[in-house]
């Protein structure tokens, strides 16, 4: 049966003019497919801003570091060495955080799964005795006519 042919056969979502639980079901699983998604390529964006920062971090530090490198040389003054000494800590640190950037964006890719949320969902229509028995009779009624 298709979902159109099981909504017809529904009389009480038809007479309460709500869908089947099976759309509602459909519904929730294409917005979470949605936020997943969003989440996905917000990561990805991030993920690729952060590495063309850490590359730039990376070049520009190398570019100092031969700067440097020719300074020490031609002064010989052990404060020189000692910025040299940081400056080479810093930029394996930063090669350390573009490796460790790389390892969690693969596991993002790998694993893919929507932040976990409330699993269930309860819709509460709010109706009074008196509503509710004016949709059954009319929901009798054309039943009846139906049939007839």
């Amino acid at each position: 049966m298709t979902d159109k042919n099981n909504a017809n056969n529904d009389p009480i979502s038809k007479a309460l003019g709500i869908n089947p639980l099976d759309k509602i079901n459909s519904i929730e699983k294409t917005v979470r497919n949605l936020e997943t998604q969003s989440l996905i390529d917000s990561a990805n964006a991030d993920f690729q801003v952060a590495r063309n920062n850490i590359h730039n971090i990376i070049e520009s530090g190398t570019q100092a570091l031969d700067e440097l490198l020719m300074i020490a040389s031609q002064s010989q003054h052990p404060r020189a060495y000692e910025v040299i000494s940081i400056l080479i800590k810093t930029l394996i640190d930063a090669n350390k955080d573009l490796l460790e950037l790389q390892r969690k964006i693969r596991e993002l890719s790998d694993n893919e799964q929507p932040i976990s949320g409330p699993r269930t969902i309860n819709n509460n229509l709010i109706i009074t005795t008196a509503q509710l028995t004016k949709m059954i009779e009319n929901a009798r009624s054309k039943v009846i006519d139906q049939n007839e």
